[in-house]
């Protein structure tokens, strides 16, 4: 029997240490394997022309360009890597507005080896990784106006409402699965339906949505 391919990814940061030090972390990985690392935003859309990364490890503070607008351009490609935001600091906004700007989860770099292979795994399989406390942080310290509100939870359905508080926790498609005593096949359509009526991209920003409005207390 073949072995699944792993998963690719590219690494972007301005300090040649965190380059080294992140794919040191995934070195005894079978599963996630680094093609490749820059040192800047502005070499990002070329690495990723050449190596097709399924996930990219992007540095949120660069010194030419930023990790929010190479986001941004990954975001116009027809098929898109899967962004995970990195930052030194506790969430904070500048972690908001990576996830505005299509980033489908966010890690500190103080994070263990762990956590960073557990995020890549969830992130390319399409699930997020995120704890229900570090998206509190976020709506705490955000001062971007509220992207949803109550009311928007009225073009939800009952399921589908119940879908998105549990998946507002951090929960992964199995969790919800085994929770509401559904099909994973119908949480996904669930989950597809939430993003279409809420107008969200990916999970966090699902999840953003809901505790901005009431949802999860």
């Amino acid at each position: 029997m073949t072995a699944p391919a792993a998963i690719t990814v590219l690494i972007v940061d301005d300090d040649p240490f965190v380059r080294r030090g992140v794919s040191d972390i995934f070195a005894k990985t079978p599963d996630i394997s680094v093609v490749a690392d820059v040192e800047d935003g502005d070499q990002v859309p070329a690495a990723v022309a050449a190596y097709r990364p399924h996930v990219v490890l992007m540095d949120l503070q660069m010194r030419r360009v930023c990790g929010l607008d190479s986001t941004r351009e990954l975001m116009t490609l027809a098929h898109p890597p899967k962004v995970i935001a990195m930052t030194a600091m506790d969430v904070d906004n500048l972690v908001v507005l990576a996830i505005e700007a299509g980033a489908h989860s966010f890690l500190s770099k103080s994070e263990a080896p762990e956590t960073f292979h557990q995020s890549v795994r969830a992130v390319a399989s399409g699930n997020t990784l995120f704890s229900e406390d570090s998206l509190r942080k976020i709506v705490a310290t955000s001062v971007l106006p509220a992207a949803s509100t109550s009311a928007s939870m009225d073009v939800l359905s009952p399921r589908e409402r119940d879908v998105l508080r549990i998946l507002a926790t951090g929960s992964t498609n199995a969790d919800i699965s085994s929770e509401l005593y559904l099909s994973e096949t119908t949480v996904k359509t669930h989950i597809s339906g939430i993003f279409v009526k809420l107008g969200v991209r990916n999970r966090v920003e699902a999840a953003l949505a809901a505790f901005r409005a009431g949802m999860v207390t």
